[in-house]
């Protein structure tokens, strides 16, 4: 177990190697105290020791990196108020989160290097409920990652396009045909997470190692129910826990829970494939996008199932575990893609759509009744002048030539109001809305 060949957490020191073979010898001693050594590698050289510590170091490493990578950019665009608030706060979680997520992998490898979290005769491993903590966490900031992306590329679309091309998009993202598509999107997602979450406690329990084999699990499609729930895995006489840490701690039950997850995973998409073929009424309601991107679903649920069966079938190779993992986080990324696209975006940016639509409207009828101010002018000129045949041509000639001088003044008008009107919105926080307006004219 790779993981656990290095012995402490230094954030800072710990990214400097060891470079001479004092040092190494210095490391190796440690790693020779561990469970891990005298239970399974007891046997291990300095030199194949050096190659474990290599791969954990690098992945320690690439963490600090990712971290310094996104925080640094992070700062200097807070610091030149460059970003609108609500996107500081989604800066400081993020941040917050990549912390977060170096404390818990640390924690994770320290409960594979004590002898009392391991019962008697049992194999040294990291905890497989800290190992899928720190699967969940690393999700979860990958996820709000994604969102705060998606959600800038939205925002931009909307605000770089004309008002009524800006409200024809939520007019029909606000369709009720769609409602509850959206909220099977939704809920798609959080099924794909805790499928996710559901391989981490088989990874952690090595449980792609029993029962490689598939549909079946031994004799029938699910093991006899005296091994799903198992007494060997209560800890109180009334095992009154028998249930919930057979769930979480017995390989058969973790592994069989996780076929089910994934199955159902597989079975909800295609429903809502179905949904969005045959439904007249959906269809018709659907953006073409996201159409689309339900077609990059399927495609993904697809993958994630032969991956997941042949990992098994394979005795869990890990460049087929690897891959099958990756594709868990591909299937999800595509999911909260879906949603992005059939999700309405937020009170603030629909507030600034509204109101550059009403200065829109305003702007168009207040040229209206100009021309129409006009077009009465000449009619009076008309019959007030009817004998005087080269005053009438004057005048007429006078107003046709004002009439096309007040297409700059409208536009000019549109414009100011626009941005009138926008600065109105203090309800909503006027320093976010003169950011958009800044990106906005940007773009255009």
């Amino acid at each position: 177990m790779d993981r656990l060949s290095i012995t402490e957490w230094k954030p800072v020191t710990g990214s400097v190697p060891p470079r001479s073979q004092e040092d190494w010898e210095a490391e190796f001693a440690k790693y020779r105290e561990s469970p891990e050594f005298k239970i399974l590698n007891s046997r291990m050289t300095l030199e194949e020791f050096k190659s474990i510590y290599w791969m954990e170091w690098i992945h320690r490493l690439w963490g600090r990196f990712i971290g310094l990578s996104f925080v640094v950019p992070a700062a200097y665009f807070i610091a030149k108020k460059r970003v609108s608030i609500p996107m500081r706060r989604g800066l400081f979680l993020i941040s917050g989160l990549i912390g977060f997520q170096g404390f818990i992998g640390w924690w994770m490898v320290k409960s594979g290097l004590k002898d009392d979290l391991f019962a008697t005769g049992s194999h040294p491993r990291v905890s497989q409920y800290r190992l899928t903590t720190h699967l969940g966490a690393a999700f979860i900031l990958y996820v709000t990652m994604l969102w705060n992306g998606l959600d800038i590329l939205r925002t931009n679309k909307l605000l770089s396009q004309t008002p009524e091309a800006s409200s024809s998009i939520l007019s029909q993202l606000r369709n009720p045909a769609l409602r509850s598509f959206k909220g099977s999107v939704g809920a798609l997602a959080a099924l794909v997470f805790i499928t996710a979450m559901s391989g981490g406690l088989v990874a952690g329990l090595d449980a792609g190692l029993i029962y490689n084999e598939f549909p079946y699990m031994g004799l029938g499609l699910t093991p006899p129910k005296s091994e799903l729930f198992d007494k060997f895995y209560s800890h109180t006489e009334d095992h009154s826990d028998l249930i919930w840490r057979n769930f979480l701690e017995n390989p058969s039950l973790v592994q069989l829970d996780h076929r089910i997850l994934a199955t159902t995973t597989f079975s909800i998409v295609m429903a809502m494939w179905a949904w969005t073929r045959y439904s007249s009424q959906l269809k018709a309601a659907l953006p073409r996008a996201a159409a689309k991107g339900m077609h990059g679903v399927v495609g993904f649920v697809w993958l994630q199932v032969i991956l997941g069966i042949t990992t098994l079938l394979y005795l869990v190779p890990t460049h087929l575990a690897s891959t099958h993992q990756a594709g868990s986080l591909a299937l999800l990324t595509w999911t909260v893609v879906l949603g992005s696209r059939v999700w309405l975006p937020s009170k603030l940016i629909q507030n600034i759509v509204a109101e550059r639509m009403k200065a829109a409207v305003a702007a168009g009828g207040k040229m209206q009744a100009q021309g129409a101010q006009i077009s009465n002018a000449a009619q009076s000129a008309v019959l007030k002048g009817a004998g005087n045949g080269s005053a009438n041509a004057a005048t007429a000639s006078n107003l046709a030539a004002g009439g096309i001088g007040l297409l700059p003044l409208g536009l000019w008008f549109v414009s100011n109001s626009e941005i009138t009107t926008q600065e109105e919105l203090n309800s909503v926080g006027k320093a976010q809305v003169e950011f958009l307006q800044r990106q906005s004219r940007k773009e255009t």
